[in-house]
């Protein structure tokens, strides 16, 4: 995630991956990603529309594509011989879903295991539910792996968020990319979301002319 979200969700700042510039204190004069974005890359950046990246300043020489910093300390994280289980996350089934509970605010070892679910969710699967319900926040690493099963490509589905991670996805523009549920009941069976509304459904009308 080269989009890096303050403690409290409300600022972020900008990282490039190959060099580790950091522009900070972004949001108070550019209000979110999108803005900032258009922006830097006008100014020379490259990279990624969205905010997980990867994004690389004027001053490197980009590259195919390197790696995202997150990503790499996840790597890291599941390659090192540890125990990979953790009581803050739990991974249910309900019928073909995969559902995720987190228990708290997530850290790298949370994430690192989220990102285990997502690199073994089975082939063909198209929809991960992740009930945020009881997490105050989440951190740029978590956003990052959910973004990664976004271009999987798979439907992430987010249950109860609270308003500062509402808040938070709006500043990063990663709001349209999750459908939000009340329930897990609801995300699994695809019922009323209060993510982006679909297309209303086509009317069929009766064309044949009465004759009198």
């Amino acid at each position: 995630m080269t989009a890096l979200l303050s403690l409290d969700n409300k600022n972020f700042s900008l990282a490039c991956d190959s060099c580790g510039q950091l522009v900070t204190n972004l949001a108070p004069t550019m209000g979110d990603w999108a803005v900032a974005w258009s922006l830097f890359s006008q100014d020379g950046w490259t990279g990624d529309d969205l905010a997980t990246g990867p994004h690389t300043c004027g001053r490197c020489a980009p590259t195919s594509r390197p790696p995202r910093m997150i990503e790499q300390a996840l790597t890291r994280e599941r390659t090192t011989p540890v125990a990979r289980e953790s009581r803050r996350l739990t991974i249910g089934q309900v019928a073909d879903v995969t559902v995720v509970t987190l228990w708290g605010n997530p850290d790298l070892l949370v994430n690192a295991r989220l990102r285990d679910v997502v690199l073994d969710l089975p082939a063909g699967a198209r929809r991960l539910v992740v009930d945020v319900s009881r997490v105050a926040r989440l951190d740029s690493g978590a956003l990052d792996v959910l973004v990664e099963a976004h271009r999987r490509p798979v439907t992430v589905c987010l249950v109860g968020p609270t308003q500062q991670v509402r808040d938070a996805l709006r500043l990063l523009t990663l709001h349209e990319l999750f459908p939000t549920y009340q329930t897990v009941a609801e995300a699994t069976c695809c019922r009323t979301a209060t993510g982006p509304t679909p297309p209303p459904a086509a009317v069929h009308r009766d064309e044949r002319v009465e004759v009198r």
